[in-house]
């Protein structure tokens, strides 16, 4: 998926910062990275579209920088939470579209929802629910909570469901889910035929509520 059109910031270049602008970068968004340190800032200038000293904590700043003009903006400030908390509130006040902030605990988290975060992220408990549930069932190659009840996932077909239909798996026709794509060898086809048959390995991309699509996945 490209993002060419659409414009992103990062604020805070630790490892998780870093990262997430080069993934943004990969997919052709264009980023803005910024940081109170310059030599976090001169590793990030290889990396995004243009990179920045700056502290998000003051308002002037913000403004001066239009972020309520990019498409979202991440802050990813690291140790010290108390910049965390001010520089969102104070992008959100500025009138950011949408912030993403990643979180440090369950206190932070709290904070966070009430001064008005979009999106709150804590990376090391998402990716051991992600590494638990593949554990749990191998089935499931990815399981992806989208926000607002919703999640995307991803089903490698097992040696149970070969030679059944997709129409037959308990979630498919369900109000609300909606099978992006079939994955069989080197081809992927969107929005596939209800009527093919499945065979092992083959894969399945998945959206729709989170309820649903978990019902579906335990009754395989």
């Amino acid at each position: 998926m490209k993002f060419k059109d659409k414009q992103f910031a990062v604020v805070g270049l630790g490892r998780f910062g870093l990262s997430v602008c080069q993934e943004l970068v990969d997919s052709g968004a264009q980023v803005l990275a910024i940081d109170v340190d310059e030599e976090k800032v001169k590793v990030a200038a290889n990396i995004a579209t243009q990179a920045i000293v700056a502290n998000c904590t003051s308002e002037e700043t913000v403004a001066e920088l239009k972020l309520n003009e990019y498409d979202m903006v991440m802050v990813s400030i690291g140790e010290n939470v108390n910049s965390s908390m001010l520089a969102t509130l104070v992008i959100k006040d500025l009138g950011a579209k949408s912030v993403w902030v990643k979180a440090n605990d369950k206190a932070h988290v709290k904070i966070l929802q009430k001064i008005g975060a979009d999106h709150i992220i804590m990376p090391e408990r998402d990716m051991g629910v992600r590494v638990a549930r593949k554990m749990l069932d191998k089935r499931v190659f990815e399981f992806q909570e989208l926000g607002s009840g919703l999640a995307m996932t991803e089903i490698v077909i097992g040696s149970k469901l070969m030679g059944k239909k997709i129409a037959d798996l308990p979630f498919a026709e369900r109000e609300g889910v909606l099978i992006l794509g079939f994955k069989r060898g080197a081809h992927v086809h969107p929005t596939p035929d209800l009527d093919i048959e499945l065979e092992i390995g083959d894969m399945l991309i998945v959206v729709g509520p989170q309820l649903t699509l978990t019902k579906g996945l335990k009754s395989l």
